[in-house]
Order: C-alpha cells, then structure tokens, then sequence
C-alpha cells in the first residue's frame, strides 16, 4: 500500500514539475512559439492538478483508506480532472459591448450598491462565473490537443495547426496557469505552510532530492498573430 508520506512527497513533487513546465512555456511563448508555449501550460497546470489529488488522497489515508499503486495511479490520470482541481479559481475576461456579461459589468460600477440594477447586474456575473468554472476544464483540455496534434477541424475539409494558435489566446491561458501555480506555491511558502498544511511541512523535511519549486515569472512580450 502507498504511505502517506509518499503520497505527501508525490504532491510536492507534482509541484515542482509543474513550476518547471509552465516555467518553461513562458520562455518558450516569449521566443515567439505561442502553440507550444500554450501546450506545455496546460500540461504544467495538470500537475498542479496532480499535485492536489495526491494530497487529497493523502488525507484519505491519513483517515484510514488504503490505495495501491494502481489506484494512485488511476486518480490521476484523467486530463479533464487535472485540470479542474489544477485551478484556483475562474478568470472572466469581459468582451467589449454589447454583451450581456459586459454591460453587466459596466452597471456593477455605476449602479448604487443594494440596487436592483446592481443585483441584476451581480446575478448575471455569478451565472457567468458558475457556467465558465464547468466549461474550463473541457476547454483547457481541448486547447492542449489543439497546441500539440495536426487535426481536421470539425468541417473536416481543413487542418488545424498547433502553430497556428493565437498569440493572444494562448497567453491569457499561459497568464492563468502562472496565476494558479504562483498561489499554490505561495500556499506551501516558508511561515505559511506549518500552519496550514502540516503533513507537508514534515514530508518535505525528510525529502531527498528537495523540491524545488520555482518563482512564477509570466510572459514579458506581448505578441499578435
């Protein structure tokens, strides 16, 4: 059976990793490759995805649940779920008007709080925020394949291509993989993690290699295309 600590060293160890990959897809997105770049942050955010799962699971154990090796083995492969639990929250990026969810946003800041325009207003982006959370985690998974694979498109008459994939769009999912590794890293920093998070405190101290989980840098060139 797999121990908690070893589970507790996996989930540092998912971590690190992906600090690495979405380390490595921001260099890679600033020399000018957004498909790839895009491709290696969504696998970086299912590591944190990863990460989390193995330490959820070492709480199950803690409670007295057994697990093999398939059965960790079994959690975390599902991309979708990586995905999910790889995110700290869910980013709305508003389109310009006139759309429902902008000019819902225009009235949140114009409206008196109480009001019933600004309780319609509030309504509408808490339904917006519920419906992006379920779709985000099929979207990021599909992006991934679109970064990564040549595939017909659904017309089946042309290709899409990995190299093809919009800088803009690619870096919004970069910024937002960086966003959720930098607070999960900065969940489990030096000061925080004892009294929060003790099991990783104390599965950290024995560990060998150390973890090394690397600083968040995000994109630095803006570019089109």
């Amino acid at each position: 059976m797999v121990s908690e600590t070893v589970l507790l060293e996996g989930s540092w160890y998912a971590l690190e990793q992906a600090g690495r990959l979405i380390h490595a897809a921001v260099g890679v997105y600033d020399r000018g490759d957004p498909g790839t770049a895009l491709a290696l942050a969504m696998f970086g955010r299912e590591e944190v995805g990863r990460s989390r799962i193995l330490r959820t699971l070492a709480d199950e154990v803690a409670a007295g649940a057994s697990f093999n090796a398939a059965d960790v083995t079994k959690r975390c492969e599902d991309h979708v779920r990586k995905q999910r639990e790889g995110a700290s929250g869910t980013t709305l990026r508003v389109v310009p008007p006139p759309s429902q969810l902008s000019k819902a946003a225009q009235a949140r800041f114009t409206s008196a709080p109480g009001s019933p325009e600004s309780k319609a207003a509030r309504d509408v982006i808490s339904a917006a925020v519920t419906s992006k959370a379920k779709r985000d985690p099929h979207d990021r998974h599909d992006m991934r394949e679109k970064a990564l694979y040549v595939d017909l498109d659904t017309d089946s008459k042309n290709w899409s291509r990995p190299c093809a994939i919009d800088a803009t769009v690619a870096r919004e999912h970069i910024q937002d993989a960086v966003g959720d590794y930098a607070f999960e890293r900065d969940a489990l920093r030096d000061g925080v993690i004892v009294d929060d998070f003790p099991a990783m405190a104390k599965a950290r101290v024995k560990m060998k290699p150390a973890p090394v989980l690397l600083a968040a840098i995000w994109p630095s060139i803006e570019q089109t295309g």
